[in-house]
């Protein structure tokens, strides 16, 4: 994510987010985009014009083409303007665009959130004195609750009102233990389905009252066939470390995100070339690709696993020694945004667990998923609409 909110212009984005339930892209004014009236149109810039058959810059003709957009900027009142797209024969043609009149809108180093709605391009500073939420709920249509939803929201209802539910494992603790107590109540069967759970609609997930882990979004391994490292194995037993549990065999259970950690990893997002990118810095500085995993592929994995999902916590409790559980606190998202995704790779609040190990010769490979998982805190930020149901 080439531009990072800063911490007023992430509330305000949050607040957006949950009414306009859509792809956007952020920029942040430099002086010279104010005095040339000239804005690069980055990859993301790009890939959200061409995504809603708008602008297609690998179609136009440097110094010929030029293609004009009616435009809305939202600031205390509507404004009606207009934008250009075009690639100027100097430059090597790079991709530009121009926001008409933008300096008597904004300022220098502000920033604004820009989408598309019903074929007209949106711009909405993050500028609190300029921030109109009336004028953005009127604008941003809002969807009727889905039958699918009430469905399930009903079973978790009446699940409540059972009472305390036997664990599948009542003698043993396990973390996998409250999620596949709950699906055995859904009647769901386990499974390693790149899809949502309930009807392949909806996803469910469930954790225990109090306890801090990340929520995990869905397991994905890299892009072996384009990557340094050839798979899993091979990225265990290169930057893994010994097991204390195994013996003779490395582990590998270690958090990466956007800054270097323990076994210096972390990840890059590369939207110019369409990339997730892990990296490994060594003790000199020096930047080493590991391997990458495609952008265009995450942000299917996303929309299938995760179009809609309910979020369940249930209290644990013994009775009799044993297990069970009391499913009494439920969240629901939906509309997941790949713009927020990669914003929150950037800030380290999506992250992605390696979990496995291997013998150092190659052999008694195991793992338990390597996945993207997201700061419960922001949830709201990559889900355009989210909702606590009474219980």
């Amino acid at each position: 994510m080439e531009f990072i909110p800063k911490e007023r212009e992430q509330v305000l984005l949050e607040k957006l987010t949950t009414i306009a339930h859509r792809e956007y892209v952020l920029i942040r004014l430099t002086s010279t985009m104010l005095k040339k009236s000239i804005i690069d149109a980055s990859a993301s810039i790009r890939t959200l014009l061409k995504s809603q058959d708008l602008v297609d810059y690998d179609r136009m003709i440097p110094g010929e083409d030029k293609i004009i957009l009616k435009t809305k900027v939202l600031t205390s009142k509507l404004n009606e303007t207009k934008a250009s797209f075009y690639r100027p024969k100097t430059k090597q043609g790079d991709p530009r665009f121009c926001v008409y009149n933008m300096r008597s809108y904004m300022r220098e180093n502000e920033m604004f959130y820009m989408t598309v709605l019903n074929h007209e391009l949106i711009i909405i500073p993050l500028v609190e004195s300029l921030f109109n939420l009336k004028l953005v709920t009127g604008l941003f249509d809002t969807d009727s609750e889905l039958d699918i939803k009430k469905e399930l929201v009903k079973l978790l209802i009446d699940l409540k009102t059972k009472g305390p539910i036997k664990s599948v494992s009542p003698t043993r603790s396990n973390p996998k233990d409250i999620g596949e107590t709950l699906e055995r109540e859904l009647g769901i069967l386990p499974n390693s389905s790149k899809l949502a759970d309930f009807k392949s609609k909806v996803e469910i997930k469930a954790k225990r009252h109090g306890t801090g882990t990340k929520d995990t979004l869905f397991s994905m391994v890299p892009n072996w066939t384009i990557s340094k490292i050839q798979s899993a194995n091979e990225m265990i037993r290169k930057y893994g470390y010994e097991s204390k549990k195994y013996i003779g065999f490395q582990d590998l259970y270690v958090t990466v995100h956007s800054k270097p950690n323990n076994q210096g990893l972390k990840l890059e997002v590369d939207e110019e070339n369409g990339y997730l990118r892990q990296v490994f810095v060594d003790q000199k500085g020096e930047e080493y690709e590991t391997c990458v995993w495609d952008l265009d592929q995450i942000k299917k994995r996303l929309y299938s696993k995760h179009p809609e999902t309910v979020w369940v916590v249930g209290k644990e409790v013994f009775i009799n020694g044993e297990i069970y559980f009391i499913f009494d606190k439920v969240e629901y998202t939906r509309s997941p945004i790949f713009s927020s995704f990669l914003l929150l790779i950037s800030q380290s609040q999506v992250t992605y667990d390696w979990r496995g190990r291997v013998k150092t010769d190659g052999t008694g490979y195991k793992d338990k998923g390597h996945c993207f998982r997201l700061n419960p805190k922001k949830r709201n930020l990559l889900f355009g609409e989210t909702e606590s149901i009474e219980m």
